[in-house]
């Protein structure tokens, strides 16, 4: 479990993610548990009360992690994965490849002969993304346009 905590750790770190913030996002998603306490996630993936403490106000400001206050509970604030702030994660994302997409298609027409392998490489690259843009567009609503 320790292993796929760190896994998570450096996929997340691809998204500009701080490591504590993966291994914590890692920690909801391998685990059965879905609340867990401040002192359950520092623990459980071995990070100071600082540390923890940051990336949970990360993840939190991202959307992808929020709490609950249960009664009875002395105030103790329960956090869970937000699976809507996951999906609008996933949605920015796409959003921002169809803007790099958009932005290519606009660069590549300003541009003249002068380069023509600059050229072909931006083709290609608008060609690859408008494939791929329009099978996301087909199947997002597919997967991620239901109810929560």
């Amino acid at each position: 479990m320790e292993n796929m905590i760190e896994r998570y750790a450096i996929a997340f770190k691809e998204e500009n993610y701080p490591p504590i913030a993966g291994k914590i996002l890692g920690l909801f998603l391998i685990s059965n548990q879905e609340h867990f306490t401040f002192e359950e996630l520092m623990e459980g993936v071995s990070a100071s009360k600082s540390a923890t403490s940051k990336a949970l106000k990360f993840l939190i400001e991202k959307g992808e992690v929020n709490y609950n206050v249960f009664k009875g509970s002395k105030r103790k604030r329960h956090f869970h994965l937000d699976i809507q702030g996951g999906i609008d994660r996933i949605k920015r994302l796409i959003d921002g490849y169809k803007m790099q997409n958009q932005l290519w298609k606009e660069t590549l027409a300003l541009r003249n002969q002068d380069n023509i392998q600059l050229n072909n490489f931006l083709i290609d690259n608008i060609n690859f993304s408008d494939e791929h843009i329009q099978y996301i567009d087909k199947t997002i609503k597919k997967y991620f346009d239901k109810s929560i």
